[in-house]
């Protein structure tokens, strides 16, 4: 196998780094020069382009698009067009644009595509997931849930100002940070209808909102609270489930998932390793897409859910744009 990666940015790199350790050859593109050599030092064997027309040329099973938002949808679907399997990073796209054109195309061709999505390859969000679907937790009733981290301190190495989340134009913003709303609806079900504000804080250098706040309702009749932020310090994840028979609670700082049972009365705990090495999930993560491919069968989040998770932020966006009036999402 052979795998083509636009954009060589940071997460570019580790999917690099992770597909040569996993024994499939790696070509990259990306415009700018600096990054095409950080990527062909870190990623051993690789060959790197300049243009997209030249790296579409390179015989590939695959392709993983991890440039910047807005030019997901435009190049998973010159993949697409030329047989590529997909693993696309979050989010989709910044609208809705292309969408019915990549979804016809990886239908016809028979394409298997993944939204990245490496949360669910976690033992924290991956212990949740067991305790709603054992039932123990009886129906799920409400969420509230965590997802923030100071944004000068993603990229210590580089000025935060520069990079894509900071910059409205390659579709940066907040909102776009979209794991919590993919693991949610993957933990409680699809959207309903999603309520948000929007605000840009002032306390960050950048012209895209640093902080967003979602009120929830599923389709299966939960509802829940969502808070993004680039603002947090110390980093936090964090997601709170009441059921009607008990609580279940993951904490990435605590490094646990906590579980209360309504009939015993009693909190039980998973305790996540402290050496756990979070590459681990993303290795995971592409382990699971190169088997999809390879057996021909559906991702852990196919094209529609990320379809769906697109459209909520779409009407997000919508909610916040009219000062936080809600709006159906089915």
């Amino acid at each position: 196998m052979k795998g083509i990666v636009f954009g060589l940015g940071s997460i570019g790199r580790r999917h690099g780094r992770n597909l040569r350790a996993l024994g499939v050859g790696v070509a990259g593109f990306d415009p700018d020069p600096d990054r095409r050599e950080v990527f062909a030092a870190e990623v051993a064997g690789s060959d790197v382009h300049a243009s997209v027309e030249d790296v579409l040329q390179v015989s590939a099973e695959f392709a993983v698009i991890a440039s910047p938002n807005a030019f997901h949808l435009k190049q998973a679907l010159a993949c697409a067009r030329i047989g590529l399997h997909l693993f696309i990073e979050k989010p989709l796209g910044t609208d809705g644009t292309g969408v019915s054109e990549l979804v016809a195309e990886v239908d016809r061709r028979g394409l298997v595509a993944l939204l990245g999505s490496n949360w669910k390859f976690h033992p924290g969000p991956r212990r949740l997931k067991a305790i709603i679907d054992s039932g123990d937790l009886g129906r799920v009733l409400a969420v509230q849930a965590l997802g923030g981290q100071y944004l000068p301190d993603w990229h210590p190495w580089e000025d935060y100002r520069g990079m894509y989340s900071s910059q409205h134009d390659l579709g940066g913003g907040v909102l776009l940070d979209s794991h919590d709303l993919d693991y949610l609806t993957w933990l409680v079900g699809p959207l309903a209808s999603v309520t948000c504000r929007t605000t840009s804080t002032g306390t960050l250098e950048i012209d895209t909102c640093d902080l967003a706040c979602l009120l929830l309702v599923f389709v299966s009749g939960a509802t829940g609270t969502l808070q993004l932020d680039y603002l947090q310090r110390p980093y936090g994840r964090r997601v709170h489930i009441t059921g009607s028979d008990g609580t279940a609670i993951w904490d990435h700082s605590e490094g646990a998932v906590r579980q209360y049972r309504g009939v015993t009365r009693e909190w039980s705990e998973l305790a996540i390793p402290s050496d756990y090495d979070l590459n681990e999930m993303y290795v995971e993560e592409m382990r699971h897409f190169l088997d999809c491919v390879a057996r021909q069968r559906p991702t852990v989040t196919p094209l529609d859910q990320a379809v769906h998770v697109l459209s909520v932020l779409g009407h997000a966006r919508a909610s916040a744009g009219r000062g936080g009036v809600p709006t159906v999402v089915l």
